[in-house]
């Protein structure tokens, strides 16, 4: 039972934020407050818990990266969550004493199914105030019975799915009108479970079971394809978590979460074998220039293994496999049996036996894979969650109506200062001094696209920052233009009065006649002010028209003042 024949890292990185009635014109910050999100797990088997380099294995983790790349991957442990990056939560259970199980059909007519069950080392959920986090289950393979190649295929790609990619389809109704009518979403569902997803899942308690029943009733997931399966549920049943869009109109508070990468888990995986370690590394010819053509280059089970495939690789043309096969294979020591295979939604290593690797004092690279190459694959998920997070803050913004309860500005403001912190804090260009890690980040970074991202999002802040400067430029020549008319509407009582005190009363008591016609002369200076706000309400607003009654409040009073005078 000691033996380990295969480590297998499940992680799903999610996105998240607050929802209901109260948060509904909050400010990306406010609705990603980390401190409030911790204060959930009080009471909960999930503890927090400052990083210690206590253990050769964490010091090891720790010194890998540099000093400005540990905040953002190691709690530590600051009281004040408000000053802190990421909470680093762990599930309360020791290593080993429960299993991770799933069943799966593991042949093409249907018929044959297998139970795999992992050992869980740990279950680790890390938090982050940008408002993304990622939950990883760390399996150790110690089962004879599932050490073979096609095995490791099965839990790789089988163990991964959160919920159904598609619904299959009758194949008797394609090619026939009746196919776009199909809405058996049970039978659908029955033709993706003996593909695509497991029969049925569980951890730690062999009562909750995942089989994915809910998708048979498609009222269950009308707003949403995504529903968090009970597996992972049941690690967070205190917890108020929802898919459901309709609570953003709740008045209770929640906490909405979105997945990143669609259906699956992202997986790290190291698989040691001896016989495909020899087989892969071994020479089976040359190129018209002297260069080798190792076996790897061309075997379909590796890139199977590289891109989480099961029965077939998903790439029928064998030029293209190949390609693909050399652009995401890391290659440093494949004359020592060990491969690398790195791409969006998987980090893989093979090498010989934990055995082999032991006499040959190469034990080591288990361990790297367990942490340091673990923490490169997270830190790279959680860059890519952070920037779809700010893009679709951007994207709601730019829909929103600028008004007293939704600043455009003052959310503008706060994005662009998360986006600022995120650049610094979050997003590297090298993360540590190690070659290998370096090559590897690297490549992590081309094949999900980072850099590309990081300056895409930079166009849309900078679209977004014009968007708001017009905006705030068309509402300050408004108020400019609210204050001209208010001036000239002062400037009319006062003239009025100069008017009245300067030309009129004098000429009172002899020519009450030529007063009368001087008030006449008079009405018309106000038809004008008073004919713009009746005539365009929605420019002038409210207070243009209180202060247009007030001008002609004072102008009134005046006329009152020479009718006295008058008599």
């Amino acid at each position: 039972m000691n033996n380990l024949y295969s480590y297998h890292t499940f992680l799903f990185p999610f996105q998240w934020q607050f929802c209901g009635l109260e948060m509904k014109h909050k400010t990306l910050e406010e609705r990603t407050c980390l401190k409030e999100f911790v204060k959930l797990f009080d009471h909960t088997p999930w503890k927090r818990g400052k990083y210690k380099t206590d253990t050769i294995l964490r010091y090891n983790e720790y010194n890998y990266f540099y000093g400005m790349v540990r905040e953002v991957l190691f709690d530590e442990g600051k009281v004040d969550l408000d000053e802190a990056i990421i909470a680093n939560l762990m599930y309360d259970i020791a290593a080993d004493a429960h299993t991770f199980n799933f069943k799966i059909c593991i042949d093409s007519n249907k018929s044959l199914f297998k139970t795999y069950r992992l050992h869980i080392d740990s279950i680790l959920l890390h938090i982050y105030s940008t408002g993304v986090g990622v939950l990883s289950l760390h399996l150790n393979n110690r089962f004879e019975d599932q050490n073979q190649p096609d095995d490791i295929l099965n839990i790789n790609q089988a163990g991964r799915r959160l919920y159904p990619p598609f619904f299959g389809m009758d194949p008797k109704l394609t090619g026939t009108d009746a196919q776009f009518g199909f809405n058996d979403f049970a039978k659908g569902l029955d033709y993706v479970k003996t593909k695509e997803l497991a029969v049925e899942f569980s951890i730690l308690s062999d009562s909750v079971h995942e089989d994915f029943h809910s998708y048979r009733n498609p009222e269950n997931f009308s707003s949403n394809p995504f529903q968090i399966p009970r597996h992972i549920s049941y690690l967070f049943q205190n917890i108020p978590f929802t898919v459901d869009e309709s609570n953003f109109l709740d008045k209770e508070k929640k906490v909405y979460i979105t997945p990143l990468i669609d259906d699956r888990m992202y997986v790290v995986c190291w698989y040691g074998n001896d016989e495909k370690s020899e087989e892969l590394q071994s020479t089976i010819g040359n190129t018209q220039d002297g260069k080798r053509i190792l076996a790897y280059q061309q075997d379909k089970w590796w890139y199977q293994f590289m891109f989480n495939d099961q029965r077939d690789p998903t790439c029928q043309n064998v030029e293209m496999r190949n390609e693909l096969i050399e652009k995401h294979t890391y290659r440093r020591w494949s004359d020592y049996g060990t491969f690398f295979g790195v791409n969006r939604y998987s980090f893989v290593c093979l090498t010989g036996s934990l055995e082999n690797l032991k006499r040959n004092n190469a034990h080591f690279l288990v361990n790297h894979v367990q942490t340091m190459y673990y923490k490169l694959c997270e830190l790279c998920l959680v860059q890519r969650a952070c920037l779809l997070r700010f893009s679709d803050e951007v994207a709601e913004i730019s829909t929103m109506k600028d008004d007293k309860k939704n600043s455009l500005t003052n959310r503008v403001s706060n994005l662009y200062q998360q986006y600022l912190r995120f650049v610094n804090r979050i997003y590297f260009r090298e993360v540590t001094a190690q070659e290998q890690g370096i090559e590897l980040y690297d490549m992590l970074q081309e094949h999900m696209k980072i850099e590309n991202n990081v300056k895409d999002l930079d166009h849309e802040i900078q679209e977004l920052h014009n968007y708001v400067t017009l905006v705030e430029g068309q509402k300050q020549g408004r108020n400019i233009e609210l204050l001209t008319i208010i001036g000239a509407l002062f400037i009319l009582p006062t003239f009025i009065i100069n008017f009245v005190g300067m030309i009129v009363i004098p000429q009172i008591e002899n020519q009450p006649f030529e007063s009368w016609r001087a008030l006449l002369i008079l009405l018309p200076l106000l038809i004008g002010p008073v004919a713009y706000y009746f005539i365009d309400k929605k420019r002038a607003g409210k207070w243009m028209g209180w202060l247009i009654l007030f001008a002609l409040g004072v102008a009134l009073a005046s006329w009152v003042f020479m009718i006295i005078n008058i008599n």
